[in-house]
């Protein structure tokens, strides 16, 4: 059974810049929507980045698409770059120091198809900063209702533990869920004496430890449900997600090839990213 805690942070959650990534698709008002609405309530500057030839046309064209979107009212800086879009993206990033990076949707071969493909993927895995992907953007913006945040008990993994609360109180989210996924070759065995005790006992340990981390990440006074999850096959925890109807599933990202996002992932993460039950945002 979740439990009901709360937790307060000491001061605001900050992304206080970003990057917001302007393909010409059918979704691009969406994708502007979507990230403006979030860079409000978080009080983050925007910078627009496309890729692309810079031209008087492609000028024209953004402007126009940023006109049509939520941004209209205050136009942000807007950037163009020759280059490969996610290359573009990264650099972007890295010049402008941003702590976001936010991204959509894709057209494929110009049919009504969307998907988070190779460009999604290199800015997953390379972007200095942490990557906010929609999977599927609203050109008028559905409140995000559920946040499921998954923990792992390794460095930086506080990060994503202290935003998702942040995104929980800011964007007014009913329900904010941790969960842990673990393994265990204790829990395999059979010959154990009073086997459902020592499960319930595993549980506990299991559920204090995590209750534990979270209150390290010293955030604190927003409610939230916290789980373990014994984790037999790689997909339990977007598993949880799906079966969650979540609206945002938070992880931190990879630091190495044990951690969960690569146990996930793994090489599979193009095609993963294809299938995923909703929007994800990878902290760094």
């Amino acid at each position: 059974m979740a439990e009901m805690k709360e937790i307060i942070f000491d001061e605001a959650p900050v992304f206080q810049k970003a990057i917001v990534a302007a393909a010409f698709s059918p979704r691009l008002t969406a994708v502007l929507n979507e990230a403006h609405r979030i860079l409000q309530l978080l009080g983050a500057w925007p910078i627009i980045v496309h890729a692309g030839d810079e031209s008087p046309a492609t000028r024209t064209r953004l402007e126009e698409a940023i006109d049509r979107s939520s941004f209209s009212e205050h136009p942000p800086v807007c950037i163009i770059q020759h280059g490969a879009p996610a290359d573009v993206l990264i650099q972007a990033a890295k010049e402008h120091a941003a702590d976001l990076l936010v991204a959509g949707a894709l057209a494929k071969e110009g049919v009504f198809k969307y998907y988070l493909g190779s460009v999604a993927r290199t800015i997953a895995r390379h972007a200095p900063c942490s990557v906010l992907l929609f999977t599927e953007p609203q050109v008028n913006p559905s409140s995000i209702q559920k946040i499921h945040c998954a923990v792992e008990y390794r460095q930086g993994s506080e990060k994503a533990v202290y935003v998702a609360a942040c995104l929980a109180s800011y964007l007014g989210t009913g329900d904010l869920y941790y969960t842990h996924s673990f393994t265990s070759e204790e829990l395999e065995k059979k010959d154990v004496e009073n086997r459902s005790e020592f499960i319930r006992q595993f549980y506990q340990n299991e559920d204090k430890k995590l209750a534990e981390f979270i209150k390290s990440a010293g955030v604190k006074n927003v409610p939230y449900s916290a789980r373990c999850l014994y984790d037999q096959v790689r997909t339990t925890t977007l598993n949880f997600t799906r079966e969650l109807q979540a609206d945002l599933f938070i992880i931190h990202g990879p630091t190495d090839r044990f951690s969960l996002w690569n146990r996930m992932f793994g090489h599979d993460l193009e095609i993963t990213l294809q299938h995923l039950p909703c929007s994800l945002l990878l902290t760094r």
